[in-house]
């Protein structure tokens, strides 16, 4: 078989075979059966497969050929399966992999395994692989080879310009009003992702040195020890805690405490390594970028300036960058649930003399495996989904889900009456990153580009408890904004780039 030959056919499997995702989406959106419906189709398919021939062609040659090809089939069919349950890998997903690469944590992507993606691996990876490499390719001299692809490429750009041109009116309007099935176009869509990846880590941000902010932060009130507790819950959905209103009893502990109960916030991202950096950082939700916040200081460097001696925790992956200035430790190896961050807590506070903010990375509801995620005593919703949700039905899915939430509540609970018990002025501030999808309309998990994610995967619990007592439900509409200005507000500390419109307390 000749190299062009080989490419166009490898082009084909992957536009048929792996974009289940996208042509299903596409076909719910226009009539397949009416002429203009199947046109639009067809020069939809003729656009993907001319940009996937053309990159193709000019970056494989005889010595790379099939090992470019086996990467290509097979990183297709991972995010073929992946892309059913409604994970999208834009650039912030591509993050938390390559974060999860470099800090050696393999833990959350053997919790991803699972029979059905072995056997749509198998199926869509590795038989076209093993195929891939039975065929003998034909050599053909260079000019010759050269010739070829350069025809090929000319009829392919050329029949997907007409296919567009006739189709340009229908086009333009759909593609204006449906944008989002970009996420779905597999490869393209992540290989661009990967590629703005690269520049924005790589490139943009190395142009401009770190920007020191509130340099100017002190403490009003310097005498009195203040002892604060931030709880960052992972994957926590605000409609399955009951303070929400929801129907369960998933929160009987902080149920019987005074706490000042947020129900209406949204989150500033749908992915642990685009919102924990946002959490903490003074830019806003409208201007913010991860890039941005991590060649800036953010809250935790501007109270360690004033004076508070600021520690993170981590039973997490990592702090995405948030830690990088203060004092910080991360106990995920020893594989302990979230309680264990607790048991030094008071002896690390009383160490020192000065107002302490501590901050807690909980493990919380993190995905796919929830059962994993609390002790079997909490198991208190029967039965629960022991396999990767898509695969258990949604009661066991949703049982699963909601003893983390238990758990949580406990967690939050321990973490309160530690400091009731040992601290006059506390407090304890618990706020998730992002939520989940349980398989609504589908979607599972999280990480979807925000202008796409359902209220799921953005509206997040947030509450705080006073040892003053105080006691509130808020329903305004807020956000993570709100959390750096209102640390800021907790420890009294005086800077220009404290906002106190956005200080919750």
């Amino acid at each position: 078989m000749s190299v062009n030959r080989l490419l166009l056919l490898t082009c084909s499997f992957i536009i048929v075979f792996d974009n289940f995702v996208f042509w299903d989406k596409l076909f719910q959106r226009i009539d397949f059966f009416e002429a203009s419906g199947f046109g639009f189709a067809l020069g939809f398919g003729a656009l993907f497969f001319a940009i996937l021939y053309v990159i193709l062609a000019l970056f494989s040659n005889k010595i790379t050929l099939k090992i470019s090809l086996t990467i290509l089939l097979l990183a297709s069919a991972i995010i073929g399966y992946f892309s059913k349950i409604g994970v999208v890998f834009d650039r912030f997903m591509i993050t938390n992999i390559v974060d999860n690469l470099k800090e050696n944590n393999t833990k959350e992507a053997l919790e991803l395994l699972s029979m059905p993606l072995i056997i749509h691996l198998i199926i869509f990876g590795l038989v076209p692989i093993v195929l891939l490499w039975i065929v003998k390719i034909k050599r053909q001299p260079f000019l010759v080879e050269s010739k070829n692809r350069i025809v090929t490429m000319l009829i392919v750009v050329v029949v997907c310009i007409v296919m567009i041109w006739f189709n340009a009116k229908y086009l333009t309007y759909f593609g204006r009003e449906n944008r989002d099935l970009r996420y779905f176009v597999n490869p393209l869509y992540v290989i661009d992702s990967m590629h703005s990846y690269v520049n924005k880590t790589y490139f943009a941000s190395t142009a401009e040195d770190f920007k020191v902010i509130g340099s100017d932060a002190i403490i009003n009130d310097n005498q009195r020890k203040t002892v604060g507790i931030f709880i960052i819950g992972e994957t926590a959905r605000a409609d399955r805690f009951a303070l929400n209103g929801y129907q369960k009893d998933t929160s009987p502990l902080l149920s019987k405490r005074p706490l000042v109960n947020f129900s209406n916030v949204a989150s500033c991202g749908t992915s642990t390594a685009y919102s924990v950096p946002c959490m903490f950082s003074i830019l806003s939700k409208d201007n913010y970028s991860p890039q941005k916040a991590d060649n800036q200081s953010n809250a935790l460097d501007i109270l360690q300036k004033a004076g508070v001696k600021v520690i993170w925790i981590d039973n997490n992956s990592s702090c995405k960058g948030v830690c990088k200035r203060i004092e910080s430790k991360n106990i995920l190896a020893e594989n302990k649930f979230d309680i264990s961050m607790l048991d030094t807590l008071k002896d690390t506070i009383d160490k020192y003399d000065s107002s302490v903010l501590i901050v807690l990375h909980s493990l919380g509801s993190h995905g796919p495996r929830y059962y994993r995620r609390y002790p079997k005593s909490f198991g208190k919703f029967t039965p629960v989904c022991e396999n990767t949700p898509e695969k258990c039905s949604n009661k066991e899915v949703d049982n699963a889900y909601d003893n983390s939430i238990l758990y949580a509540d406990y967690l939050i609970d321990s973490t309160i009456q530690l400091m009731q018990d040992n601290y006059k002025d506390s407090f304890v501030f618990y706020a998730s990153d992002h939520g989940e999808s349980l398989g609504e309309k589908g979607v599972y998990l999280h990480g979807l580009p925000y202008i796409i994610a359902p209220k799921e995967q953005t509206h997040v619990p947030m509450l705080a408890w006073f040892s003053n007592e105080k006691s509130a439900t808020i329903d305004e509409p807020l956000s993570h904004d709100n959390i750096s200005h209102s640390l800021l507000g907790l420890f009294r500390v005086k800077t220009n780039v404290y906002n106190n419109k956005l200080d919750l307390f």
